[in-house]
């Protein structure tokens, strides 16, 4: 895994030493030359992290330079905080606050002790700074300007039934309506029948399932509705808990098995129910097959309705022709696009960008979220170098599988900027598909200086 960048903490440092605090701080206690000397090897450093970033992930040697620039960055901040925690006290001794209590601590033989280890320190840390900074051209590191670039809708996407207000749909009516007529046939055969939709990453298979879930027809049809994302971890007792949740909105107690299966048929028998479980990737027939006894057969019409990226895993289900979902049309995905990446009329002009645009969009295969990402990552820019840039990347050219996939929407964070990155990156110690409360977020990147 990639080191995380310490932008935030590096831009930090260079402020906190830029300050007048620190130039009076320099004076007082006679380390002004080595903290300017440490400014200037942190600027240094500062300026080749972009492609520090980048190389890192083909270069162990790389990874490993940015892992000593974080150590030693963080430990510049602790030593900057002491400085800093030490001149408040200083100051507050001077006004004669608390003095009796701190008189002791501000004795001349401590105040001499204090100079010397925060010289030594910082003397220390610059050295190492010194040595990080020598690595710079056997990295073959080269300078690049950090900038702040405007973000406009940046967020994580999160699995719901809900279908977000601000998110433009095109090209999925007539799926709507197919999906829909499947659901709503009556099976004289079993009460519980099962409908799989399947497609690659980024076709927007919960957003089809989202738009399904809403429809008013659908609403009326079924007596209950429940909306469950299972991702990767297919644990049945998770699930049936999950889905108890949904049906009454209530969080459920950690019961045994057998005392989850007693509740849920008793919110669940003999209504006409749909289920939606998105995102599937088990493929363990024994685990499915497990779900499915548990799960009361309800009036007849019930459904289960899947999304899934696997045409396996909608075998396992017991579905041998699944519906499959297919890219958006060259027109609707113009119209994606368009929507995206131009201001009302400003298209007009830009007519050089519009035909780069066009190419650009010709190359995302008619993967929404693909245009989506690289839509909003062109927002805002009008140079014809920065849409350039996006065309001619070589993940785009190959556009095709999952694996590129991904490297196609790493674009988008690459074009963030540096502040926002390490707020991104950070949100990776939360598991998939985890609820992130946004205040709770919010101070933890507080907490790691980020903000």
């Amino acid at each position: 895994m990639a080191e995380q960048i310490p932008y935030g903490i590096a831009e930090n440092l260079l402020m906190k030493l830029g300050s007048a605090v620190f130039h009076e701080i320099g004076l007082i206690y006679g380390v002004g030359g080595e903290l300017r000397k440490l400014e200037e090897k942190l600027s240094t450093v500062r300026a080749v992290l972009l492609d520090a970033e980048e190389k890192q992930e083909s270069s162990h040697a790389v990874a490993d330079w940015v892992r000593r620039l974080k150590d030693v960055v963080y430990d510049a901040d602790d030593l900057l905080d002491d400085f800093a925690t030490e001149d408040l006290r200083r100051k507050t001794d001077d006004r004669g606050r608390f003095a009796a209590q701190v008189s002791d601590f501000f004795s001349p033989s401590n105040q001499l002790a204090f100079r010397f280890k925060m010289a030594h320190g910082i003397k220390a840390i610059r050295e190492r700074l010194d040595d990080i900074a020598n690595d710079i051209s056997k990295f073959n590191l080269i300078s690049g300007v950090i900038t702040d670039v405007p973000v406009r809708n940046r967020e994580w996407r999160e699995t719901s039934s809900v279908v977000e207000k601000s998110h433009k749909i095109v090209g999925r009516d007539e799926n709507r309506k197919e999906v829909i007529e499947l659901l709503m046939q009556s099976s004289t055969q079993e009460n519980l029948s099962k409908v799989v939709i399947v497609g690659i990453g980024g076709l927007g298979k919960t957003t089809l399932a989202q738009l399904v879930y809403n429809d008013q027809g659908v609403v009326s049809y079924f007596n209950l509705k429940m909306w469950v994302c299972v991702s990767d971890d297919f644990d049945v007792k998770i699930l049936v808990r999950s889905i108890i949740t949904s049906a009454t909105n209530r969080d459920v107690e950690n019961l045994e098995l057998d005392q989850l299966q007693q509740r849920l048929h008793r919110h669940l028998d003999g209504k006409r129910y749909l289920l939606v479980l998105d995102d599937v990737w088990n493929e363990d027939v024994r685990k499915w097959g497990q779900l499915i006894t548990l799960l009361p057969v309800g009036a007849t019409g019930s459904k289960i309705l899947v999304t899934t990226r696997s045409t396996r895993v909608a075998s396992v289900i017991g579905i041998d022709s699944p519906y499959i979902v297919e890219g958006l049309k060259d027109d609707e995905s113009w119209d994606l696009f368009e929507s995206l990446a131009f201001k009302k009329g400003e298209e007009k002009m830009h007519p050089n960008l519009v035909a780069i645009g066009k190419d650009i969009v010709k190359m995302c295969k008619g993967v929404p979220l693909v245009i989506e990402t690289l839509g909003r990552t062109l927002y805002f820019k009008t140079q014809e170098r920065d849409w350039l840039s996006i065309s001619n990347n070589k993940n785009l050219m190959l556009l095709g599988d999952e694996g590129n996939i991904l490297s196609v929407l790493r674009l988008s964070y690459d074009n963030l900027p540096t502040h926002l990155k390490q707020c991104f990156v950070y949100c990776t110690l939360f598991p998939k598909d985890y609820r992130i409360e946004k205040k709770l977020l919010v101070k933890l990147w507080m907490a790691q200086g980020y903000l």
